[in-house]
Formats: C-alpha cells, sequence, structure tokens
C-alpha cells in the first residue's frame, strides 16, 4: 500500500525547481552599482562669445585664416587651477572637431586648412580647463577657396 503524501510531490517540486533554475539561468545580469560619469557640480558662467572672424558663411583665400573671438562678462587667465570662478577661465579652439588650442588670447591663425568647407567652435571653460554648466561656446561655418 502507497504511504499518503508522496506520489506527485516529489516529482513536481523536482520540475518546478528546474524551471526556476532555468530561468535564472536565462535572466539578465545585474548590472554593478551605477557610477557617474558626470563632472559632478559645474558652475554656470556669465560669459558671452562671438566669433568676429571668420564670420559663418565667409569664404577665406587658402593659407593663414585668423581667429577673433570678443568674450564679454568674462576674462581670460593665463593660470591652470582648481579655484574656479565663473567669469574666469581659458579658450578652447576646436576645428572640424578636432582641437586645435587652448588658448589664453582671444585671437590667432588657425592650423592650416585644406580647400572647402570647415567649422570653428570656440569654448570658454573654466580655469581647471573643464567646461562650465551650461557650456559657454559659439561656432561659425565658413569656407577655404
Amino acid at each position: 500500500m502507497p504511504r499518503r503524501g508522496t506520489g506527485l510531490a516529489l516529482p513536481v517540486a523536482l520540475v518546478l525547481a528546474a524551471a526556476c533554475l532555468a530561468a535564472c539561468s536565462n535572466a539578465e545580469p545585474t548590472p554593478p552599482a551605477a557610477t557617474s560619469t558626470t563632472l559632478g557640480e559645474r558652475l554656470s558662467s556669465p560669459a558671452k562669445l562671438a566669433i568676429v572672424t571668420p564670420r559663418n558663411g565667409q569664404t577665406v583665400a587658402k593659407g593663414e585664416v585668423r581667429l577673433k573671438v570678443e568674450l564679454d562678462k568674462a576674462t581670460i587667465v593665463n593660470v591652470t587651477t582648481t579655484n574656479v570662478r565663473p567669469d574666469q577661465g581659458h579658450v578652447h579652439v576646436l576645428v572640424d572637431g578636432q582641437l586645435a588650442a587652448m588658448n589664453y588670447k582671444l585671437d590667432g591663425t588657425l592650423p592650416a586648412l585644406s580647400p572647402g568647407q570647415h567649422v570653428v567652435r570656440v569654448e570658454f571653460v573654466a580655469a581647471d580647463h573643464l567646461p562650465f554648466d551650461p557650456r559657454v561656446f559659439t561656432q561659425a561655418a565658413f569656407l577655404v577657396k
């Protein structure tokens, strides 16, 4: 005579355990704790930038391309420091997305450029060379002939 309480209970438990193991093995792994890739809290700056030359849409002759920038409500400092102020910093110049200069002045010469369309982007950054929040930048597209 069979004993009470056995029968289907053991096979059902084994099937449920197998199903749980299968489900767990197909589950996505738990990602590691999120880490921040931001710079943390950054100062905002009252600075305003404008590119005087080359102007947006301007055609320039092949050769040296002069860059002239105006900066209002802030000053350029020639010291790199972590003691940042919202009204002091440096100018980073990018041409066609590539860093061309980290300047302590508002004018200069762009690197030699091939004929065609180019974009110059100028950003006013804090004295630690990191951007303000929101970023302070301007850009102009121009043609080298």
